[in-house]
């Protein structure tokens, strides 16, 4: 008899915690994944989701902090545009993060009465991140993925690893998942039950950007094709503090927003404080207003946004060596020398989707069988995202979709195909017209965070859209190779593809909202209107 089949398509925090969630069920589970698994160890390859690089995670546990004081902060930091009953389930079920990675060693920092430490976040009133040094998210993304390696052992789980999820087709109520592997460019087409997205979203039609390269919308892309509702996606989220270096991999890759607390002040180009011109709560303020201070500090030197300001770090270079290795060892592959220098050149790198496709508590889209987790739900951040709420929520509502998808596939009583069908390789066409594709991505990348960056007004976006339409285009008369080179542009088309398409949500919704709020910053409309309205994308009969 052929069990229930859930589908997992994504590899951070969110999808692993779900995966393991599902596996308490009685159901088959297949985890898609463009990450490479390195021998039958399937030891994770340096992409692998964002959750191995978090600092820590928000969680009220101190004796002067409440539940109640994590919801009104993240409220707040959201702008009030959050969806109150998903912030509500975030902050109530933190809690129960703790019991549940101890149980499976995760180290924490604590005092010697052994209570947990805490670090502050901007925009929280009380520290409430728990950390290990620099590292807690690598070390839960350990963890997590040796429990995942053990569902693989007990054959609870089976890894289809190298490929990418291209399509969502729903067939006579059943979902059926089309794959491309990323090297022979073979598809197959797999039928679930239940499908979990949690690919992690991914701000990578912006540079410089945090996210690895392999975030590229693909699940939102997917679901909006079939009529998914997409909400609050001209709310992305630009940290503060990304490097700037020459070189590319971590150009735009984080300085630690702690470090504001332990001392580090911005600095422009003139080498004066000008943090508390903008906002009275200075280096302390949330992301989206220390963000927006820096870029518009850039447009003033010669309305440049490719110069940067500095980050002093001189009083606090001796607790970076000590409490920040992940940090230290970044900086250095970056090209600074930490014991050497006292400034670091950041400037705003987009780090997080806000928006996303919309689902319920349960983590149910409107999408009959498709759950979602993680970057890739929207409505849970509101209009900017509080530092540490990112681990948090990619586990909170991962356990949530894995139960959750599970039980849905065991109550469904559609059949399924128990084998996974294999279609045919992609068919390539040669051309020799046409742009290259790593110039219309790099147009894409430096245009969005120019015309739809930090700061935004209608001429801008509506110069977006030209330039969007341009590339789409040029998109039509791509020439292919069919040789060696094939399969990565594939790759690079799909990617194009997928941030287009999650580029026209970002910039449409940011038209429709004539306001600002948040990290959605309009000069032309700078108040905040009284009452907010969520702006939602949907296809109707496709």
């Amino acid at each position: 008899m052929v069990k229930p089949r859930v589908v997992v398509v994504g590899g951070g925090g969110a999808a692993l915690s779900s995966i393991i969630e599902a596996a308490k069920y009685d159901v088959d589970i297949l985890l898609v994944t463009k990450y490479i698994y390195k021998s039958q160890k399937y030891s994770w390859s340096s992409t692998g989701g964002c959750t191995w690089k978090a600092h820590g995670f928000n969680v009220a546990i101190s004796p002067y902090d409440s539940i109640e004081n994590h919801i009104l902060d993240t409220l707040k930091g959201g702008g009030s545009a959050n969806n109150e009953e998903l912030v509500s389930v975030l902050c109530d079920r933190s809690p129960e993060l703790l019991s549940w990675l101890e149980n499976m060693d995760i180290p924490f920092e604590k005092n010697k009465d052994d209570k947990f430490l805490t670090r502050p976040f901007g925009g929280c009133d009380i520290p409430r991140s728990i950390y290990n040094k620099d590292m807690l998210g690598f070390y839960i993304h350990s963890c997590l993925y040796k429990r995942v390696l053990e569902l693989c052992d007990s054959d609870k789980l089976t890894i289809i690893e190298n490929v990418r999820a291209s399509e969502i087709y729903i067939d006579n109520d059943i979902l059926k998942l089309q794959t491309i592997n990323q090297e022979t460019l073979e598809k197959t087409l797999i039928e679930c039950n239940a499908v979990i997205i949690a690919d992690g979203g991914g701000a990578q039609m912006y540079s410089p950007s945090a996210a690895s390269a392999d975030k590229t919308c693909d699940g939102i892309a997917m679901a909006y094709k079939i009529g998914a509702s997409i909400i609050d996606m001209e709310f992305v989220q630009f940290h503060p503090t990304g490097i700037v270096s020459k070189v590319p991999v971590f150009d735009g890759s984080l300085v630690e927003e702690a470090l504001r607390f332990d001392g580090a002040k911005l600095l422009n180009h003139q080498g004066k404080r000008f943090i508390s011109d903008y906002t009275p709560m200075g280096e302390m303020a949330t992301r989206d207003e220390i963000s927006r201070a820096i870029f518009l500090e850039m447009l003033k030197n010669n309305n440049m946004v490719d110069t940067g300001v500095k980050l002093d770090i001189s009083a606090c270079k001796e607790k970076i060596k000590k409490s920040y290795p992940a940090f230290c060892e970044r900086l250095t592959q970056a090209g600074y020398d930490v014991s050497k220098i006292s400034e670091i050149v950041v400037k705003p790198t987009a780090h997080y989707l806000m928006g996303g496709i919309k689902i319920d508590i349960h983590c149910q889209s409107n999408i009959p069988g498709m759950f979602v987790a993680g970057e890739s739900a929207g409505g849970v951040h509101g209009a900017n995202r509080l530092g540490g709420n990112g681990l948090s929520g990619a586990l909170v509502f991962g356990r949530i979709a894995g139960k959750n998808a599970a039980e849905w596939a065991l109550a469904y009583k559609k059949c399924i195909q128990p084998s996974i069908r294999i279609l045919k390789s992609l068919e390539l066409t040669s051309s020799l017209r046409g742009a290259t594709l790593d110039m219309l991505l790099y147009n894409l990348k430096v245009a969005m965070y120019e015309k739809v960056g930090p700061v935004r007004n209608k001429k801008s976006l509506e110069n977006m859209l030209e330039i969007i339409s341009r590339i789409e285009n040029d998109l039509k008369e791509i020439s292919f190779y069919t040789g060696s080179q094939a399969a990565r542009a594939v790759q690079q088309f799909l990617d194009l593809k997928s941030l287009i398409c999650a580029s026209k949500l970002i910039v449409n919704s940011a038209l429709s909202r004539e306001e600002s709020r948040g990290s959605h910053y309009r000069t032309d409309y700078v108040k905040t209107n009284k009452i907010f309205t969520s702006i939602e994308n949907k296809l109707i009969n496709n």
